[in-house]
């Protein structure tokens, strides 16, 4: 098992720039939206984001083996968890809630917001509403 742990760098570095494009399109696919591009009813970018997403939480899984640290089990992962659901439902929110323009800028800052959190509790590995 020691080989695996130490594919740690590799594995987070590839985690990183998963979170990079997927936040990036993230953010292109609410530009599109809020301009009222017919890119965003392309096929490629309804299913892009679901390939990316699943990469990306398949790589935060290996990085938690390699850590041995899982969720439940150490609060700040908890609170990563918890930021990602947040971050999810912000961004259903976002592009597939028939609301007026305000609503939806606010759903998607919020959605940055949480991204920013999960930054923070990755970074400090402090948690800091269950702290």
């Amino acid at each position: 098992m020691e080989w695996f742990y130490s594919l740690y760098p590799g594995l987070k570095h590839l985690h990183m720039t998963l979170i990079a494009a997927s936040v990036g399109f993230f953010i292109v696919r609410f530009v599109w939206l809020m301009v009222g591009s017919d890119l965003l009813n392309r096929k490629w970018a309804r299913i892009s984001p679901h390939v990316l997403d699943t990469f990306l939480l398949l790589s935060g899984a290996l990085l938690c083996v390699a850590i041995a640290q899982y969720p439940f089990d150490a609060p700040w992962l908890t609170e990563k968890m918890m930021a990602l659901v947040a971050y999810i439902v912000l961004g259903v929110i976002t592009f597939k809630l028939q609301r007026g323009n305000l609503f939806r800028v606010v759903a998607f800052l919020g959605a940055l917001g949480w991204v920013y959190y999960m930054a923070v509790l990755a970074m400090t590995k402090t948690p800091i509403l269950l702290g």
